[in-house]
């Protein structure tokens, strides 16, 4: 069975399509991400093939460990989803109750959630990326391509993921919760610029003007 016939029985696209709060944009920020790691790996897995025993152990870590973050980043979209629709909940149960303590606390700490699970995803990308960065430094032209997109897909996932952070942290209250995680959010920064770098590293690989 192809791709194409695979997406097309499952279906879970039009859940994306569908006119529905969720899955959102921090899911299929994860989405991106995980098939950015499976790219990754594809091309280690590629390289290792004929590679010397030495490299050829790296390009194995560097699979599994893709692997390992795009297991990961799959959760992250079940849990993107999970997280939101709870939070939606709560947000309704303090307004109908405005004034009462409880449900304004609750309130915040379903916002504080919804906003740590795309941050996590936006980390788990930023991870990715280093993994790339580390595979497009063994010079593999034969999946440069592979890499490029592979490369595209988890910034895709990083960008993404701080996106819906942002989003999120304008409607939290100001307090330690909130100033963590725009704090991580700002630790990104790093993995931004070089997502730059190794994108056009890559597209220069690839022949790309």
């Amino acid at each position: 069975m192809s791709p194409q016939q695979r997406l097309g029985e499952h279906g879970w696209l039009d859940a994306y399509a569908a006119p529905t709060v969720t899955p959102g944009g921090g899911s299929a920020s994860a989405v991106a991400g995980a098939l950015g790691c499976a790219l990754l790996a594809m091309a280690a897995r590629i390289g290792a093939r004929k590679a010397e025993p030495e490299a050829a152990a790296t390009l194995d870590r560097l699979a599994a460990e893709a692997d390992r973050l795009r297991a990961d980043l799959v959760e992250q979209e079940r849990t993107d989803a999970g997280a939101y629709e709870r939070m939606v909940a709560t947000v309704r149960a303090a307004r109908a109750t405005e004034g009462d303590p409880g449900a304004t606390r609750a309130a915040e700490a379903a916002r504080a959630d919804a906003t740590e699970v795309p941050l996590a995803t936006a980390e788990l990308a930023a991870e990715g990326l280093r993994l790339a960065t580390e595979l497009a430094g063994m010079d593999m032209t034969r999946t440069a391509s592979d890499q490029l997109v592979a490369a595209h897909l988890l910034r895709a996932g990083l960008e993404g993921g701080l996106s819906t952070v942002t989003f999120n942290l304008r409607r939290m209250a100001p307090g330690p919760v909130r100033d963590d995680l725009s704090a991580r959010a700002g630790r990104l920064e790093d993995a931004r610029r070089a997502a730059t770098d190794l994108t056009g590293r890559l597209a220069t690989m690839v022949g790309e003007p």
